[in-house]
């Protein structure tokens, strides 16, 4: 079986290593081969070592994965290639932030035909699920070149760049094997990405809400403050997700989730002060709105120097087409909270 399946790989990639007339574009067809059992892990580690020596030639690396994964109809060399970029962003290569939106689309992506798609609409699902995230966390840390989060960053900007990561958290979960024929190496190395790129983000999450939430006080707008609310119940909520997610990729045989990291509490206190702050921003708000009405009716030649404050505009507050719309600040219940992800 392994000779057959190495003989269909050398003839479905032969022709392009044929017509590769640099070593970088081999190295490409290599760890983009039609292999669905394996990746070649010394032809990705010489591209990555080469883009870390040689920055400039990323741009180069992406147009060839873009050109390999355009054309292709097979789910493992699609795989690879988003495998192939998200290797970019967790070697920590800076210039990766360049990149934005992905070059290519894989949202609609299926293998062949209608027979093939009956053995590989699991393949087909998690190529598009690996794509969505890919391509959601690419523009963002590429729009993160113009909203960076750091100290002198307002506490708006802060709190909406939290929210967007946890967006990105969330379309990682949703990256998942179904099927025992995916029960392969190569699925079990995108998914040790996955569990890697999820340390990475919700642990930055975790220490950013640590260092946010005392910004957020009574003097701050109502938008601050229902946005910190948003975020920490949002927190709450994920925490368990991702443990049951942790559980699923332990049983599953993924080498790095195979310790379940340790819960720490949201205190009450948090939730229920952000809470009465939405609620006291919401009167003020009335208030304000009655009084400006009655000295506009008490001396109407005064009315043009009544400003109402603006609203702050901005593009990071559109976080999220998917992303339901805000509900109404829910009311404070003391109930046993869910676990966040201690680093």
């Amino acid at each position: 079986m392994k000779l057959w399946n190495r003989a269909a790989v050398a003839l479905k990639d032969g022709p392009s290593l044929i017509a590769a007339d640099d070593i970088l574009t081999a190295a490409v067809v290599k760890a983009t081969s039609h292999d669905e059992l394996s990746i070649d892990t010394e032809s990705a580690q010489f591209i990555y070592r080469h883009v870390l020596s040689s920055p400039s030639s990323l741009k180069h690396l992406v147009s060839l994965i873009s050109s390999r994964v355009k054309r292709t109809r097979s789910w493992a060399v699609a795989l690879k290639g988003l495998m192939l970029m998200h290797g970019f962003f967790l070697c920590k290569t800076t210039v990766a932030e360049s990149i934005g939106r992905l070059p290519f689309d894989l949202s609609g992506f299926r293998e062949g035909s209608s027979r093939i798609m009956s053995k590989s609409g699991g393949f087909n699902l998690f190529v598009r699920a690996y794509f969505a995230f890919l391509d959601r966390r690419s523009i963002l840390f590429h729009d993160g070149n113009r909203h960076r989060y750091n100290e002198e960053s307002s506490v708006l900007i802060r709190l909406v760049i939290i929210r967007k990561m946890q967006i990105i958290v969330d379309s990682l979960i949703r990256i998942k094997p179904i099927g025992e024929n995916m029960n392969i190496p190569l699925i079990n190395e995108a998914m040790e990405n996955v569990i890697s790129e999820i340390m990475e983000i919700y642990g930055w999450i975790c220490r950013r809400i640590a260092e946010v939430l005392p910004n957020v006080h009574s003097k701050i707008g109502k938008t601050e403050a229902d946005l910190a609310l948003k975020i920490v119940s949002k927190s709450t909520k994920q925490g368990g997700e991702l443990k049951k997610y942790f559980e699923f990729c332990k049983d599953l045989g993924v080498s790095n989730a195979q310790e379940i990291p340790n819960f720490v509490r949201i205190p009450e206190a948090d939730v229920i002060h952000l809470d009465e702050l939405v609620r006291t921003s919401e009167i003020d708000s009335c208030e304000e709105g009655v009084e400006r009405t009655e000295i506009v009716e008490e001396d109407e030649e005064e009315e043009e120097e009544i400003e109402t404050k603006p609203e702050l505009v901005s593009d990071l507050i559109t976080l999220d087409h998917d992303e339901e719309a805000p509900a109404s600040p829910p009311k404070v219940v003391v109930v046993d909270i869910p676990d966040l992800i201690s680093f």
